[in-house]
């Protein structure tokens, strides 16, 4: 800190791992993302050590430039209207397809003497009235276009 105020020039961080929110919800995963980060962290730090440059912003945004054209990068880009839709649509992704799929699941694999495909016009009839077909077109358009 003092030799920011002595003005000896400015240095420069590399933040990684979870404190650069370097993690993937959809996934739940987030150590290959820290460790990835860290060695790369590790590898631009060395880069510049090599060189005998000073630890600037400047100098470390080789970083940044590893970091977006690692793996890391686009998969968090890849997923990155997801929590938003997924907040948005709590109800319909975390309540009421769950509990479609899973009645559709029981009524499968239970032995009734119920053809088959009289279960699978009863599932769907179960999943067009619980959201319409609007709204299954709807839903399956904003996650299509979320997961892209």
């Amino acid at each position: 800190m003092e030799r920011l105020r002595a003005g000896h020039g400015s240095y420069g961080w590399v933040v990684v791992g979870d404190a650069a929110q370097l993690n993937n919800a959809i996934h739940r995963e987030g150590s290959n993302l820290a460790m990835t980060s860290g060695r790369l962290a590790g590898e631009a730090i060395f880069q510049g050590k090599s060189r005998r440059d000073p630890m600037t912003a400047e100098n470390l945004s080789i970083y940044k430039a590893m970091i977006d054209k690692s793996f890391v990068m686009k998969d968090l880009k890849k997923y990155k209207d997801m929590p938003a839709l997924l907040h948005t649509q709590s109800q319909n992704f975390f309540l009421t397809y769950p509990q479609l799929v899973s009645k559709a699941m029981q009524s499968f694999v239970r032995v009734d003497g119920t053809p088959k495909v009289e279960k699978e016009k009863n599932t769907m009839r179960s999943f067009v009235s619980a959201r319409s077909w609007l709204g299954l077109f709807t839903d399956a358009f904003r996650l299509a276009r979320a997961w892209r």
